[in-house]
C-alpha cells in the first residue's frame, strides 16, 4: 500500500499567535524576541514582516535597518505551548500514528485512513476550517503531502503560506532535477558546501552519485542521502502512542551582551547542568557521554566530548566532565555568545547498580530532595549560590521551556 504522509507547519507561528492574542498587532510587521530591545534576537517575524530581507536568528538592530517599521514584541512561550496542545489535540482525532517534530510542526501517516490525495485533501481543508474556529483567523498552518516525510516537508514549504502542497509521482523528476540539495530538511550548510565543491548540487545529482563515494564521506548518513536524491525515504512517523526513548538530555544557552565573559558562562553553564541531571532524574535515564560547546560572536561553534567511567544523572558531575571537555578544546576564548551541555550514551536507570559509597548515596538523595522542593514550589526555590553572581537571563522564546514544565514536544 502506498503512504500518504502529510507534513503540518504553523505559518509564521509565533507571531501569529501574538497577532491572535493582540488584536492591535494584526496586519502589522512584527518580531518576536526575548526582550523587546535593539540589541535582542528576533526569533519569529509575522507574515507582514517576511515581505522584507529579514531572517529568524537575526539581531532586532539588523531587522530594523530591513524593515523600518518593524514593531519589536516579547515572546510568551507558555501561550505557544497552550495552542500547540490544542491544535495537536485536534490532529489527533485523524490519526494515532502523528508524529510532533516541534512545537509548530507534525507528521501525520494518513496511509489507512485516506485512500488518494484528493481526500488527504479534503480531510487537510476540513482541518484548516476546525483550526479556524477553534485558534482564531490569524493562526493558519501549510500542509504538504507526499509519500515519505522528508518530501511532505519540502513540498508543503514550497506551498507557504496556509496552502496545500501535493507531491504526485509524476511530478518527482522534476523536482529532483531542480531542487538543491540545501533545500531538504536534513541536509545543513556545510554537508551543502561538501556536495556542492564535488559538483552535487541538485538532488538528481545526488541521486546520480556513487553510494560507495557517499558512504566513504558521510558513513550511514551517505545511505540516506543517496536515497533522499532518488525520491526515497522509508523513515517511519513515530507515532506519539510509541515513543523512542531519548537519544541525549541537553540545554543551551544563548548569552546577552554584557554576559558573555567566559567565567560568567561557565556560571550558567553550571545551572544548564543542574537542570540536564534534574531531567534526566524525571526520565529515569543516566549517562555516560557528556558533550559541552560554546559558540564565540563570529557564529562559530565549538565543542567537545568526554565519557564517563560511571553513568550519572548529577548535575555536579556532568559539570565536572564539562570543563574537561573544554580544556579539550584548543580555542581558549574570552568571551561567548552561547554555551550548552549534553547527556548522551543513556541508560535505564533501574538497569544500572546501586552506588557502593555513602557519599554518592547521599548526594543522589539530595538530587531527589532538592527535586522534589522544586516540583512543588517553582525552580528558584533552590538556587546554587554562583547564580546570585548573576542577573536572571529572559527565557529565550525559541527554547520552549519554562521553570515549572519540560517540553513535551520535540525540538528541531
Amino acid at each position: 500500500m502506498k503512504r500518504i504522509i502529510m507534513h503540518l507547519d504553523m505559518d509564521s507561528y509565533f507571531a501569529s499567535v501574538e497577532q491572535q492574542a493582540r488584536p492591535a498587532l494584526r496586519g502589522r510587521p512584527i518580531g518576536v524576541t526575548g526582550r523587546p530591545s535593539r540589541t535582542s534576537i528576533i526569533t519569529a517575524f509575522s507574515r507582514e514582516a517576511k515581505v522584507y530581507p529579514v531572517r529568524a536568528g537575526m539581531p532586532a538592530w539588523e531587522a530594523f535597518r530591513a524593515c523600518p517599521n518593524l514593531q519589536c514584541v516579547a515572546g510568551h512561550p507558555e501561550q505557544y505551548l497552550s495552542v500547540t496542545k490544542r491544535f495537536v489535540s485536534i490532529l489527533k482525532e485523524y490519526t494515532a500514528v502523528l508524529e510532533v517534530y516541534s512545537v509548530d510542526e507534525v507528521f501525520m501517516d494518513l496511509s489507512q485512513e485516506v485512500p488518494s490525495y484528493d481526500a488527504a485533501c479534503a480531510l487537510a481543508r476540513e482541518i484548516k476550517h476546525r483550526f479556524r474556529g477553534a485558534l482564531g483567523s490569524c493562526i493558519t498552518a501549510t500542509m504538504g503531502f507526499a509519500s515519505s516525510k522528508t518530501f511532505a516537508k519540502l513540498i508543503g514549504k514550497k506551498n507557504k503560506p496556509d496552502g496545500i502542497g501535493v507531491l504526485s509521482e509524476a511530478a518527482f523528476p522534476e523536482l529532483l532535477r531542480t531542487t538543491p540539495v540545501g533545500d531538504v530538511c536534513g541536509i545543513g550548510p556545510r554537508i551543502t558546501d561538501r556536495l556542492n565543491r564535488v559538483g552535487i548540487r541538485t538532488l538528481a545529482e545526488l541521486g546520480g552519485a556513487s553510494t560507495e563515494y557517499l558512504k566513504r564521506e558521510f558513513g550511514v548518513y551517505g545511505l540516506w542521502l543517496h536515497a533522499v536524491g532518488q525520491g526515497k525515504d522509508p523513515t517511519p512517523v513515530a507515532s506519539y502512542t510509541e515513543l523512542p526513548p531519548p537519544k541525549s538530555v541537553g540545554h543551551s544557552k544563548s548569552l546577552p551582551p554584557d554576559m558573555r565573559a567566559l567565567w560568567q558562562a561557565l556560571v550558567v553553564l553550571r545551572g544548564l547542568c543542574d537542570n540536564v541531571g534534574r531531567r534526566m532524574r524525571r526520565l529515569e535515564y543516566v549517562g555516560r557521554t557528556v558533550h559541552c560547546g560554546f559558540r564565540m560572536e563570529i557564529g562559530r561553534h565549538y565543542g567537545k566530548q568526554t565519557t564517563l567511567h560511571v553513568p550519572t544523572d548529577d548535575g555536579e558531575t556532568i559539570y565536572r566532565a564539562c570543563l574537561r571537555a573544554l580544556a579539550g578544546i584548543p580555542i581558549k576564548p574570552t568571551e561567548v555568545s552561547n554555551i550548552g551541555v549534553s547527556v548522551s550514551n543513556l541508560i535505564e536507570h533501574d538497569r544500572v547498580p546501586g552506588f557502593l559509597l555513602e557519599t554518592d548515596r547521599k548526594q543522589e538523595q539530595l538530587n531527589q530532595a532538592i527535586d522534589r522542593v522544586r516540583d512543588r514550589f517553582g525552580a528558584q526555590a533552590i538556587r546554587r549560590g554562583s547564580s546570585l553572581l548573576l542577573r536572571p537571563i529572559a527565557p529565550h522564546v525559541g527554547g520552549f521551556f519554562t521553570e515549572n514544565e519540560d517540553m513535551e514536544f520535540a525540538e528541531k
